[in-house]
């Protein structure tokens, strides 16, 4: 059995009755978002207590994060504020005679945390495009079994 899918997501042709279950599981393994609303006290600045409150604004347009998304959210927050730190700091400034400034090794460190966290919450491109690429597809299936080849 494979990984589960959300049902924006799965290909195939699904009859109305699979349809409601899935969505019905769905649903019932969602959380709600309640939790979201204000920023933990455990992030590291306001830089990060900044970022949650702008992806916690965006998630609310359309979204499937949820409360149990709360510590991944806030790595991701936490990582972005001290890839920010760093960069600032780290300015143009990338060698220190004939070796690599260390800072450039965080640098890396905290952009490739900031990728994970964020692929889990579907922040990347491909992974916003993955869920629009099954959401169009469906959509398209939708269409055509109420209106057949028009």
């Amino acid at each position: 059995m494979g990984r589960p899918v959300p049902l924006e997501n799965q290909k195939g042709n699904l009859n109305a009755e699979v349809i409601k279950r899935k969505k019905l599981e769905q649903e019932s393994v969602f959380t709600g978002n309640e939790q979201l609303e204000n920023p933990p006290d455990w992030l590291v600045d306001v830089i990060a207590t900044n970022e949650w409150k702008r992806l916690v604004k965006e998630f609310n347009k359309k979204s499937m994060i949820s409360n149990l998304d709360y510590n991944n959210l806030g790595g991701y927050c936490n990582a972005f504020a001290r890839y920010t730190n760093i960069v600032k700091r780290l300015g143009t400034k990338v060698l220190a005679g004939k070796e690599t400034n260390p800072l450039v090794h965080l640098e890396l460190k905290y952009s490739d945390e900031m990728k994970r966290y964020g692929s889990l919450l579907g922040l990347t491109m491909e992974s916003r495009l993955k869920a629009g690429s099954g959401l169009v597809t469906r959509q398209e299936e939708k269409f055509n079994d109420e209106f057949g080849d028009v």
